[in-house]
């Protein structure tokens, strides 16, 4: 489990002037809530926690040590949603959801695959179907990741749900039966090239020749 420090500013200013006033401040406003917790109201740095998730160890799942500026709060967090401007891309507003020690929660994890495939060395595709899953388990347990490596997998073989590695203290909740990658015989991606090329040969020659047709129309009248 991977912890992360941040400081935060307490505000009490609410609404959207408010809001925008702290945006021009540099900073982005934000809630921290939790069951059974009081909403506190929070100003925080985007560009200090983009930096802090977007480091080597951190990812989306990690756990941010918030500390509230004047008090001797701290509170443990995730960060539920990142509301952006739909032109700009700029944040708006984030949304913490307080954990609480020992409480389960559920949470989509992504799934590295690692290793190159024997079956691509041999020529085949890999299509990926799902590169994430949802799972429960207590803060200490969350995995930044599940880490599967596919270097034995051949051409025809499928990775269900119900194949990935057990990580210790996690249950996945996904479907079992649902597929996240399989690997490809060549020649089916060949088979599905050469139809849709005859396809549109098909339907050039079409054109060709009601475009030879016109012409005669045309003189006759």
């Amino acid at each position: 489990m991977i912890v992360v420090e941040m400081n935060a500013i307490k505000r009490d200013e609410l609404g959207k002037q408010a809001n925008n006033k702290i945006r021009k401040g540099g900073l982005v406003p934000a809630v921290v809530y939790g069951r059974n917790k009081e909403n506190v109201n929070i100003s925080i740095d985007g560009k200090e926690l983009k930096k802090v998730l977007s480091g080597t160890e951190a990812r989306e799942n990690t756990i941010i040590s918030i500390s509230i500026e004047g008090t001797d709060e701290k509170r443990k967090v995730l960060l539920k949603e990142a509301h952006l401007d739909t032109l700009t891309s700029a944040p708006l507003h984030f949304d913490f959801y307080e954990i609480t020690d020992g409480e389960k929660l559920k949470l989509v994890c992504p799934l590295n695959f690692v290793g190159k495939p024997e079956g691509v060395k041999n020529g085949g595709v890999i299509q990926t179907l799902s590169n994430q899953v949802t799972i429960e388990c207590v803060p200490e347990n969350i995995p930044n990741e599940i880490t599967v490596d596919i270097s034995d997998m051949n051409i025809g073989d499928t990775l269900f749900v119900s194949d990935l590695p057990i990580e210790e203290g996690v249950d996945i909740l996904s479907n079992p039966k649902s597929t996240t990658i399989s690997i490809l015989a060549p020649r089916v991606v060949t088979e599905e090239t050469a139809e849709t090329e005859e396809g549109e040969e098909g339907a050039e020659g079409a054109e060709g020749e009601e475009g030879a047709e016109a012409p005669k129309e045309q003189g006759d009248k």
